[in-house]
């Protein structure tokens, strides 16, 4: 369904979600009763790219405060405010290009750091869900969102040569930290030494989709923050543990505002050939344009071939400032003097509609929506698949998976043909090509769309 939702003085086409049963489903209690793998909860995290493109962010969570006398963890805390049942552990590291060896509490850790300008492949999602505890998921059911999703990306991370993961936000519909913890205790130690990099959605804020419902039990992306650690913006600004907490919401009581700090989620680097720079379209663009501008400083002088820009919101509204959708932040990092040079090399993919799509083309496509993985939505039929990057052999391409629809369902095929040989040799299984273009496509003047 899509319905117009006034928030202030901006009026803004959104898609509804209605809320959840209140309730875990039975398969998940019974799923939680199993005994649980104890190998390492791990995080990868590409450093912030003004640090240097050999940094990278190594951190585990924990039931409990590990003391590891085989790697030197620089950060060591209970969670703060939100998913405070979990311990943090984190340092920023020097990497190599190629395969970096670490041994954390006696196992062994591979982080495989491509070489700069090298191509990369990579898996992006936005608006998962498995759970209708406190959203209604709508297609949990219909399209076996849990074990698939989870199956789909151990066998794709078996493949040595992919990157990186990515969620776009409003990850798995979350209040309490119990529906990341369930999805990623069945993620493989393939999937979690991977660069992995979360975007700040709406329902991570206010689970209920924006503040105007907003209350104290709201989780505003803290603990999301410390449960898919990145390394933004935020650790270079004096903040000694890397993270901003000078927002305590319970002190603050202000539940219908966003209660944390856009410095924890703008994240900048390259990967490869390709340039990442990802942002909450819940803090101002005002506050945000210096990080934007540093960036952008950043990109101009490291030269990747293409650089996304990552966020949650395709349009205003349910908790996004004014100005701060995916494709409104685009055009207006185009009009800035840092960044107009990237021209079309600056794209853009996002979520929060339930749909996936081509959503914007210039003189060739910039903008691309992957929100259907497993919540409905009026502008679309049912989808549920993914966004697949693959800018190797001097070409950036993005296939879009379509895993199952409300007419076809290729699971089984997909899955079978990834294990044999890898998500690389199953392009032609994906529904569409939605970018295919030379690394060397430059241009030096924005066209606009």
């Amino acid at each position: 369904m899509i319905c117009w939702v006034l928030f202030g003085a901006a009026v803004s086409l959104v898609a509804s979600t209605q809320p959840g049963t209140g309730f875990f489903e039975p398969w998940l209690q019974e799923l939680w009763k199993q005994p649980r793998a104890q190998a390492l909860d791990l995080r990868i995290a590409k450093g912030l790219g003004s640090k240097g493109y050999g940094k990278v962010r190594i951190s585990v969570v924990a039931p409990q405060l590990m003391e590891v006398s085989d790697f030197n963890f620089t950060y060591k805390q209970q969670f703060r405010y939100r998913w405070t049942e979990n311990f943090l552990h984190s340092a920023l590291v020097d990497a190599k290009p190629g395969k970096n060896m670490f041994t954390i509490a006696g196992q062994p850790v591979q982080v495989d750091l491509p070489a700069e300008n090298q191509g990369i492949r990579a898996v992006f999602w936005s608006d998962p869900c498995f759970s209708s505890k406190w959203i209604t998921c709508a297609y949990a059911e219909k399209f076996q969102t849990f074990p698939r999703s989870v199956a789909m990306l151990n066998a794709v991370y078996k493949d040595p040569s992919m990157d990186m993961f990515a969620i776009l936000g409003d990850n798995f519909y979350d209040q309490t930290g119990e529906l990341a913890k369930t999805i990623f205790d069945q993620l493989s130690p393939e999937v979690k030494r991977r660069f992995l990099l979360v975007v700040n959605g709406n329902h991570d804020n206010w689970v209920c989709g924006g503040p105007n419902c907003g209350d104290s039990n709201d989780n505003f992306g803290i603990g999301q923050m410390q449960y898919y650690t990145a390394d933004p913006i935020a650790s270079r600004l004096g903040n000694t543990d890397f993270l901003d907490f000078s927002i305590d919401p319970d002190q603050r009581k202000a539940w219908k505002t966003f209660q944390n700090k856009g410095s924890n989620f703008l994240v900048y680097h390259k990967l490869g050939n390709i340039g990442f720079l990802a942002f909450s379209g819940a803090a101002g663009f005002a506050e945000m344009k210096p990080y934007f501008e540093e960036a952008c400083d950043y990109f101009v002088q490291t030269q990747p071939a293409t650089v996304f820009l990552l966020g949650h919101w395709n349009s205003g509204g349910m908790g996004c400032q004014l100005g701060m959708s995916v494709p409104a932040v685009r055009a207006e990092l185009l009009s800035l003097t840092q960044c107009q040079s990237l021209g079309n090399r600056l794209k853009y993919m996002d979520g929060h509609e339930h749909c996936n799509y081509v959503q914007a083309n210039t003189s060739e496509p910039v903008g691309f929506m992957i929100g259907a993985h497993g919540m409905d939505d009026g502008a679309c039929k049912a989808q549920y698949g993914f966004l697949y990057l693959d800018s190797s052999n001097n070409r950036v391409r993005l296939y879009y998976f379509e895993v199952a629809s409300e007419t076809s369902d290729q699971y089984d095929d997909l899955i079978a043909c990834v294990l044999k040989g890898g998500l690389s040799s199953c392009t032609n299984m994906a529904r569409s090509t939605w970018l295919d273009i030379p690394v060397n496509q430059i241009e030096s003047t924005y066209v606009v769309g």
